[in-house]
């Protein structure tokens, strides 16, 4: 009884450790996506042979991100912008030209 207690103990251990260190990993990830969109400077200090003064030239960088959402509302991978008829999916959309009741599609098999 005592055995078995014991590897429960240490099986909720166990568990816990790779789900603390998982929690871990994906925060500090994130952490180093924030770090990208902070707008980075830097300074550069040139000066010439002589003694006759020195330029500062201040560079200022900053990232910006915009996300687009576009929609595919009948869900058949062709996004409505693109989609000949956006409310019905491409699968249920049969052409038969020559009229005779076999889709053109499996005729061409």
């Amino acid at each position: 009884m005592k055995e078995k207690r014991v590897k429960i103990f240490l099986a909720i251990f166990l568990f816990l450790v790779i789900f603390l260190a998982t929690v871990n990993l994906t925060l500090a990830e994130d952490d180093e996506d924030e770090e990208d969109d902070r707008p980075s400077t830097s300074s550069l200090n040139s000066s010439s042979g002589s003694n006759s003064g020195s330029t500062k030239t201040e560079v200022t960088t900053s990232v910006s991100t915009k996300t687009i959402v576009q929609k595919d509302s009948d869900g058949d991978g062709l996004l409505d912008p693109n989609d000949p008829h956006p409310n019905i999916p491409e699968i249920y959309i049969v052409i038969d030209e020559d009229r005779n009741g076999i889709v053109d599609q499996f005729e061409k098999l």
